[in-house]
């Protein structure tokens, strides 16, 4: 039975059993090591495993959990990546056999040059997962540093890198603009359901941007949220296409303008 909920507000997902699974996930590839077999590279050590993603940045709407995981090591030269035609996919293939073999419920999707793909069985839910592997570098700077000396054309393949900065920056926002987040995201997965004609749909992380970004300029500006981000999003140097302007406008003030009567919502999944 659905509960109404405060105006504006879009419940927070009850993550219990996802984050339950992601953590018995984690725990299986930290036992993941470097090792040989005969002279090849079997594992790499890892460093640090970073739940990025709307799980990790507290911004899950319901059904759509965005669950991606970042595996750092110091093993894995940002120069090799460059230079291999497969990019990651060296180091993908290495983690995928250790999954298949030591990580029960496991579920192989697909091998792409950037991630592993694959479905986890937990006892309490199935969840699909991203995993990605990344050079490990001290601090932003160094990281910086390592794509100026390389081609601009090159430096999209490390976009992954960046994934410890990026949680770190979502950390440092307020519950209120996590909130609004939820709520673009909520009318991003209404207006472009996933496998239903959804060209043109938004990233998450790009939804997020945007809200941080209008939510400054409403604060400063003394207006509302909602004239913020509509003035955001239909500047042009922004380059952002979101289809048909005129409907995708006042879906969004519809959105995030209060309503005059209660919004009813599905609640949270138990």
């Amino acid at each position: 039975m659905a509960s109404p909920v405060p105006p504006g507000d879009v419940p927070i997902p009850n993550l219990t059993d996802a984050s339950c699974a992601v953590k018995e996930i984690v725990e299986c590839i930290q036992s993941f090591q470097s090792y040989s077999v005969r002279g090849e590279q079997v594992g790499f050590s890892v460093h640090d495993i970073i739940k990025a993603g709307s799980l990790g940045y507290g911004t899950s709407v319901e059904e759509n959990y965005d669950i991606d995981l970042v595996v750092y090591s110091r093993e894995i030269s940002a120069y090799d990546v460059l230079h291999a035609e497969s990019h990651f996919q060296p180091w993908l293939r290495r983690i995928y056999r250790f999954l298949a073999k030591n990580l029960k419920g496991f579920e192989f999707e697909k091998l792409i040059n950037r991630s592993l793909q694959f479905i986890y069985h937990h006892t309490s839910c199935v969840i699909k997962v991203d995993l990605l592997v990344s050079p490990y570098w001290e601090s932003c700077e160094d990281f910086y540093n390592f794509l100026k000396k390389i081609p601009e054309d090159k430096r999209t393949i490390f976009t992954v890198c960046a994934s410890r900065w990026q949680k770190e920056f979502m950390s440092q926002q307020s519950p209120t603009v996590k909130n609004f987040i939820r709520q673009a995201k909520k009318w991003r997965d209404d207006t472009w359901p996933v496998g239903k004609g959804c060209k043109g749909r938004p990233s998450s992380y790009l939804i997020s941007l945007l809200v941080i970004k209008a939510y400054n300029i409403a604060r400063s500006q003394r207006i509302s949220f909602a004239e913020g981000i509509i003035g955001l999003v239909h500047r042009e140097m922004l380059n952002v296409h979101w289809g048909r302007r005129g409907k995708k406008k006042q879906d969004m003030k519809n959105r995030f303008y209060t309503p005059k009567q209660q919004i009813k919502l599905l609640p949270s999944r138990p």
